[in-house]
């Protein structure tokens, strides 16, 4: 019988552990983030066949603790599995030389396991645009607006299903928080299948949140917008309409990323990929006008379910 630690009690932790002991694991849990509460020494007196990370990030602590627990797997020499996404947003420099002995996928884009996808591609030194939906919570508030429901009955509808980032009890802070989200994967998907020798962290992109008149417009014009990220190295990328304010960066490496609400019915080429509901989904243009070929990856976004299948998968090729 595999043995197991699960660090976080949440609901990612709690469903995560219910499906690894039906399936004949044995496991312990820690309830708390507190690097205290996490002992280095639980990993040479439990001996876990492998540990897993299932914590929110909360804005004070910008994926430290993650980045603590990670390592300190790296360097017991077990593999670690994380849905934390702060740690390789904030932290890819330390992380990135480990990311072999790391099951990252459930990161960015709920069950689709879309970075493994891309990475896959090989896509960095190649031609491309890259444009993705990788929040699934803003997406099936969008989408059920397109199907005449309110900002506020969407945003309900939300937090009621889990949806929503923890905290969120209103239509601002649950926005908000997700769009911190949105700048915490866009660095993840960056630093993991696309980075070279450059890593970003989401204070390049500084704040990216709308205020209570941005919401007042949106919940008039949200119905024909969806957030969206994109991630270009074409020397004149294009960029369709937005609501707001976008955030947007010239790498390095040669990559213009830019994210923010798309006005879908001026961009005809979304309805070919654009998942609905709570999706996440992954639309890639290889070569000049596609020469290269279209590809494109949908699946469940945000949930319980959704994250802990990527972890599984995860747990299954670091421990087969």
């Amino acid at each position: 019988m595999k043995k197991i630690l699960i660090v976080g009690a949440g609901g990612i932790g709690q469903h995560l552990f219910d499906r690894l002991k039906s399936q004949g694991f044995h496991g312990w849990m820690t309830t708390q983030r507190d690097r205290q509460v996490f002992k280095r020494s639980w990993l040479k007196t439990k001996k876990p066949d492998a540990v897993f990370v299932a914590i929110s990030t909360p804005d004070w602590d910008k994926g430290r603790a993650a980045e603590y627990y990670i390592l300190s797997c790296v360097e017991a020499g077990i593999p670690v599995i994380t849905c934390e996404k702060g740690a390789l947003a904030y932290h890819a420099d330390v992380l990135k030389p480990h990311l072999g002995k790391i099951g990252f996928s459930a990161t960015v884009g709920g069950g689709t396991r879309m970075l493994k996808y891309v990475q896959g591609k090989h896509l960095a030194n190649r031609q491309v645009k890259i444009s993705a939906v990788i929040n699934g919570t803003l997406n099936f508030i969008f989408s059920q607006m397109s199907c005449g429901t309110t900002l506020d009955e969407s945003c309900r509808q939300a937090i009621q299903l889990g949806y929503a980032e923890p905290g969120a009890d209103d239509p601002i802070s649950l926005i908000n928080g997700e769009l911190r989200d949105v700048l915490m994967k866009t660095c993840v998907f960056f630093n993991t299948v696309l980075a070279t020798d450059e890593i970003i962290t989401p204070d390049y992109f500084g704040k990216f949140e709308l205020t209570t008149d941005d919401l007042e417009s949106l919940n008039q014009v949200g119905k024909d917008y969806r957030l969206i990220v994109s991630f270009s190295n074409h020397p004149k990328p294009q960029v369709s309409q937005t609501f707001g304010e976008e955030f947007s960066l010239h790498s390095h490496d040669g990559w213009h990323i830019t994210g923010g609400f798309r006005q879908i019915s001026h961009t005809p080429q979304l309805y070919s990929w654009l998942p609905g509901g709570v999706g996440n989904a992954v639309n890639i243009v290889d070569g000049e006008l596609g020469s290269g070929g279209e590809y494109t990856l949908s699946g469940p976004g945000a949930g319980r379910e959704p994250t802990t299948s990527a972890m599984l998968a995860d747990l299954a090729e670091l421990c087969p």
